[in-house]
């Protein structure tokens, strides 16, 4: 543990003493390890660098000024911090070969005009490096057993960079030797990811096999109590866990990871036998009871291993078993719910959001189906897996921010339900990309042209307007636009289609055309 010289100088017991820096300005960033007084004229070889030296200069009083420039070359030469001398006792004024000699090396030279016992300065500011080195060690193992804690559980990349910043209280964000967003905890968004990296506080790389797999960076605003040393401290154990985690993500699967994914494969394609399906269930410890409730859950992640630590939190938080695993090149799982919760549905949103939250991993999408009867079977649980997917493609490009769970009016949620989007769903199931086209262009063709044209979004903001009641008010925010720019945008619609958009008869229909235009682009 170290303090700044600059620090050091702004103590109380430091200020009583009246410093005045005479030379080395431009230094006092430098790191003092320990405070030091002697009057030996030969004490330069004892030192070992990085102390503050106390003197009054009786040691030389009784040499020439050659042997004053030797003495004070010799402490810069073994990388002393600083000296300092206290005036009144031994020179009335700091003898000018002193000073010559502090400029030749850029030496901080620092005249004390008031007497403080040098034993004080010693006690108050050694006290405080030894503080801060304990502190130290007790961080590094906070931090250690915080970050072995998240490994253990599976959480990640992610989940590691969301542990640590909680620790520090800032943001940190992991980006790939080639330039990509890897995982964030406490960033906005996009923009303010890249700012982050631009103006960060420090960096530390991401070694994988030997070579630099990421940059890992921690915010300017980070770790405000942290010194520098006990910041990069946490920052370099940080990164060797998320080393590990990026190595284990490449590990084997397991026996019973393989069967689960199996099953769920099975599942999905429409190849599973009921009696079989559930024996092979309850042999990775998947058993609901009869009277529970199945809900699919799909998680969309750039790190797996953060996409399934969402899904076996998500179960646990519901308190029962979860068939949690990889099929269809994503991750997705069956929870089960248990029958005395009234809303199946909304408890296993709640839980996935919560366990996204606490996963830390950027722009995590989830989509969770309908609730099925457990007696029913899990033949009849892979049509709520199969929602899930679906709902997964429907979640527009822009979600919550970043590793906060707070949304914001013009932002779709990070987890969304099939009876969000059932009418969607329902569509998909009935028709292919030419009959969707096609319904869309009866209904509101010439709106769909005129974006063409225009580059415009006229028909996403009638989805929006439909979507929210027709309100201007709810529709502007989520928009983000003026109730003016608003009122242009539907009147240019209804001049387009020839008719108001808002009338109760049309409602209906109106919304199944906006849907099926941006499902055509899905299929």
């Amino acid at each position: 543990m170290t303090v700044q010289l600059s620090a050091l100088l702004d103590l109380e017991v430091v200020r009583n003493a009246k410093p005045e820096v005479l030379v080395g300005h431009g230094r006092l960033e430098r790191p003092v390890r320990w405070v030091h007084s002697s009057e030996i004229f030969e004490i330069g070889p004892l030192l070992a660098g990085g102390e503050l030296l106390l003197t009054t200069g009786l040691g030389l009083a009784g040499v020439d000024i050659g042997a004053r420039r030797h003495y004070l070359r010799e402490l810069a030469e073994r990388g002393v911090a600083a000296l300092a001398v206290e005036l009144g006792r031994t020179f009335r004024d700091m003898p000018p070969e002193l000073v010559l000699e502090a400029q030749a090396h850029d030496f901080p030279l620092i005249a004390l005009h008031s007497v403080v016992p040098f034993i004080r300065i010693s006690e108050t500011v050694n006290t405080l490096i030894v503080n801060g080195s304990v502190r130290r060690l007790q961080l590094g193992e906070d931090i250690t057993r915080a970050l072995n804690d998240s490994l253990i559980g599976g959480a990640g990349v992610a989940g590691l960079l969301g542990t640590a910043g909680r620790l520090i209280d800032g943001p940190l964000v992991a980006i790939s030797a080639g330039g990509a967003l890897i995982a964030a905890h406490g960033v906005g968004d996009h923009r303010d990811v890249w700012a982050l990296v631009e103006s960060a506080r420090m960096s530390a790389p991401i070694t994988v096999h030997g070579g630099t797999w990421g940059t890992l960076y921690v915010g300017a605003g980070a770790g405000r109590n942290l010194a520098d040393d006990e910041l990069e401290a946490v920052l370099e154990r940080t990164s060797v866990a998320v080393s590990l985690a990026v190595l284990g993500g490449g590990r084997a699967a397991s026996h019973r990871e393989s069967q689960v994914d199996a099953l769920l494969g099975d599942l999905l394609r429409g190849t599973a036998v009921e009696i079989q399906a559930t024996l092979r269930a309850g042999l990775v410890g998947f058993n609901p009871r009869p009277q529970d409730r199945l809900v699919g859950v799909a998680v969309e992640s750039a790190d797996p291993r953060a996409a399934i630590a969402v899904l076996e939190r998500c179960a646990a938080l519901l308190g029962g078993p979860g068939l949690c695993g990889h099929a269809q090149g994503h991750s997705v799982g069956l929870v089960s719910v248990p029958a005395a919760r009234i809303d199946p549905v909304e408890s296993v949103r709640v839980a996935a959001d919560e366990a996204r939250l606490a996963s830390g991993a950027p722009e995590v999408r989830i989509g969770v189906g309908h609730a099925v009867v457990a007696d029913h079977g899990l033949v009849r649980g892979a049509a709520s897996l199969w929602d899930a997917l679906l709902v997964l493609r429907l979640i527009p490009g822009t979600v919550t921010a970043i590793g906060t769970g707070t949304g914001n009016p013009g932002r779709v949620p990070a987890v969304m339900t099939s009876r969000t989007y059932s009418l969607e769903l329902e569509l998909l199931r009935r028709a292919d990309a030419t009959g969707l086209d096609e319904l869309a262009k009866r209904m509101i063709g010439p709106v769909i042209a005129w974006d063409a044209d225009h580059g415009s979004k006229l028909v996403h903001t009638l989805e929006v307007f439909l979507r929210n009641g027709c309100s201007p008010t709810r529709t502007a925010a989520a928009l983000h636009l003026g109730r003016q720019s608003l009122y242009q945008r539907i009147e240019r619609i209804e001049a387009l289609l020839g008719h108001e958009v808002n009338g109760p008869d049309l409602l209906p229909a109106l919304l199944l055309a906006v849907c099926a235009q941006r499902l055509s682009t899905l299929t």
